[in-house]
């Protein structure tokens, strides 16, 4: 019965430490950060993706405090505070710092863990590299507000109109030429601007 005992224990590790592989290498398999933090915001936890995004090895990483690594510390508390208080966050957003000093931004997603009685324990927190995204939206609200100088330095009313004829931009000199506003102009018929509204709706 001893033996019998014995045996039931070793296999029921092996279980254990089988199941404890899977589910380590399916965290480390994860190509997002991923962190646990404790109560107090501490790191318990991480995956290579949230090594390799910061500069820093798992040993250096736990038992720090997770704002450490961001560049607004303070909105990163307000933000795990968050999902201590409604169970999880979305799309969070945070400038993560690497070691080297490089930033990027991320969008974190959050939600607690809890014990086997129900009790909170921590936080679990997953985050997505947007870096490229928004130096892309970046670059576009650049070339965005190149063209509007372009068309608001034109000293011609200039005017795009959509298939159905009616106004859907103007610049400054069509405000001038018109007497009316670009919120006033906007959504109304190009053809009523003209004392020949028929002439003008042949034209476009």
């Amino acid at each position: 019965e001893i033996a019998s005992l014995k045996n039931q224990i070793k296999e029921t590790q092996e279980t254990l430490r089988a199941e404890n592989r899977y589910n380590r290498g399916l965290i480390d398999d994860c190509p997002d950060p991923l962190v646990i933090l404790d109560l107090e915001g501490r790191i318990t936890d991480i995956n290579k993706t949230a090594s390799e995004v910061t500069g820093y090895s798992r040993d250096d990483l736990i038992g720090t405090d997770f704002s450490d690594h961001f560049m607004e510390p303070e909105k990163v508390r307000a933000g795990y505070q968050q999902v201590f208080q409604e169970g999880q966050v979305h799309d969070y957003p945070l400038e993560l710092k690497h070691r080297d000093g490089q930033e990027k931004s991320v969008l974190y997603n959050a939600s607690v863990y809890r014990d086997e009685a129900g009790q909170v324990i921590g936080v679990f927190a997953a985050a997505r590299d947007i870096t490229k995204r928004k130096r892309a939206e970046e670059v576009l609200r650049s070339v965005n507000a190149y063209h509007r100088s372009l068309i608001e330095v034109s000293p011609d009313p200039l005017v795009t109109i959509g298939p159905d004829g009616r106004i859907t931009d103007v610049n400054q000199a069509t405000e001038a030429a018109t007497g009316y506003s670009r919120e006033q102009l906007i959504d109304t018929d190009f053809s009523d601007y003209f004392t020949e509204p028929e002439k003008a709706r042949a034209g476009y």
